[in-house]
């Protein structure tokens, strides 16, 4: 299905929460589980902040700071996101960030002048996740001129960018459609916008459920904001820091080997995570589900489906609470190194988000096995009897989940 989906929106500059919304986008499109990372690093943003080739960010705080400067300026962060199915993502050989990042590059242009927006004054900053059924990248941009401008977009502009991309992208294939469709257009040499309009409603009608899950897929997406407060981070660094204290000088250290006390605070400082970050806490609700939905392939027994739940929640618990003993393990290694408890206490912070990270990623592991698996079974290429369900279900129980 050679097909292509353009969303695009943005949040009003004038609301109080835009900046901490825009900075939290950043943070989500650059860390999100299945984001293709940037090569030796944890997160996957790059673009161009001057004219000149890509840059991959090293670090993607600095453009969400960036982000949430302009918006503290009332510059208008758009949001936009690309995708294509599958199939077609092959088709383009788009097989990872660096195949992506020549195609945005070859594309980000029309976005840009679709909007209004000069090339000497066009900053952007993109990521690429790859999803099973729908890979896509998004791409944060904006206009860095001092003129004054109105922020709303008619959807007459996404409109038009999507057509010309998908005329930029799939010229050969829609000459051909043409071609077969009408004798007489066998010298065409212009692609006008009525064939391209022709050529997608025609790619539509052959799948049309699968578009329409597609889209509004990314619809959510563009409304993502990885949000936690900065005081839930600092509280969560500094009980890492008190916690160190509680943990044994000598010998490994593992929840099961842990003193009753000290896996009573481990517990006390999952609590707080679920409780006081919403991204943690819908995670671990995914968990569970993604578990549940494990478990059905593997029998219908009633009984032992419920008590196979009743342990799903322990378990999400066990990857955070070994995501926290993580960040101890990080804590000793320092301290090993020397390093100054100033020097720690100031970075407590940087170590707690990427608990928080890690945790997401860990139990979207589990999530992402159990939706290929009924994808699978949707379309019709995956066709387990009982004792594949089984296997699949034995194979997948403990994934991203270390004791």
């Amino acid at each position: 299905m050679s097909i292509l989906i353009y969303k695009q929106r943005h949040r009003s500059p004038n609301r109080k929460d835009t900046p901490e919304a825009n900075y939290a986008h950043i943070r989500y499109i650059a860390t999100r589980p299945r984001v293709l990372k940037n090569e030796g690093m944890c997160h996957g943003l790059f673009g161009k902040m001057q004219p000149g080739p890509i840059q991959e960010f090293k670090d993607w705080k600095e453009i969400a700071r960036l982000v949430y400067a302009n918006s503290k300026k009332n510059i208008t962060m758009y949001r936009s996101v690309v995708s294509f199915s599958e199939e077609t993502a092959k088709e383009l050989l788009l097989y990872d960030q660096k195949s992506w990042q020549r195609y945005i590059e070859n594309h980000i242009l029309t976005i840009a002048e679709k909007n209004r927006m000069k090339r000497e004054h066009l900053q952007w900053a993109c990521a690429v996740h790859g999803e099973k059924t729908h890979p896509h990248i998004h791409v944060v941009f904006w206009d860095t001129s001092i003129r004054a401008k109105n922020p709303y977009v008619p959807p007459a502009i996404p409109a038009a960018i999507r057509r010309q991309m998908i005329k930029d992208t799939f010229a050969d294939k829609i000459r051909l459609y043409g071609q077969k469709k009408d004798e007489n257009l066998r010298a065409m040499r212009q692609i006008t916008d009525e064939m391209v309009d022709e050529f997608e409603r025609y790619l539509r009608r052959l799948k049309p459920g699968r578009y329409q899950k597609i889209s509004k897929a990314l619809e959510k997406e563009l409304d993502c904001e990885l949000a936690f407060s900065e005081k839930a981070v600092n509280d969560l660094g500094s009980r890492l820091l008190k916690l160190r204290r509680a943990m044994p000088e000598n010998g490994r250290i593992a929840y099961q080997l842990l003193s009753p006390e000290a896996k009573m605070q481990v517990d006390a400082v999952v609590e707080d995570m679920i409780r006081h970050c919403q991204p943690v806490r819908d995670a671990v609700e995914a968990y569970c589900e993604a578990k549940k939905g494990q478990a059905a392939f593997y029998s219908t027994d009633t009984t032992y489906l419920a008590q196979k739940a009743e342990g799903y929640e322990k378990e999400a618990r066990k990857v955070l609470a070994n995501r926290v003993l993580s960040g101890v393990r990080m804590v000793i290694r320092l301290e090993g190194e020397m390093r100054t408890m100033q020097y720690i206490q100031d970075r407590k912070a940087i170590y707690a988000e990427q608990i928080v990270l890690e945790s997401l990623e860990i139990l979207a592991g589990v999530t992402d096995s159990k939706e290929e698996f009924a994808e699978g079974r949707r379309s019709g290429t995956l066709q387990l009897s009982k004792e594949g369900q089984k296997e699949w279900y034995l194979k997948n129980q403990d994934k991203g989940f270390e004791h």
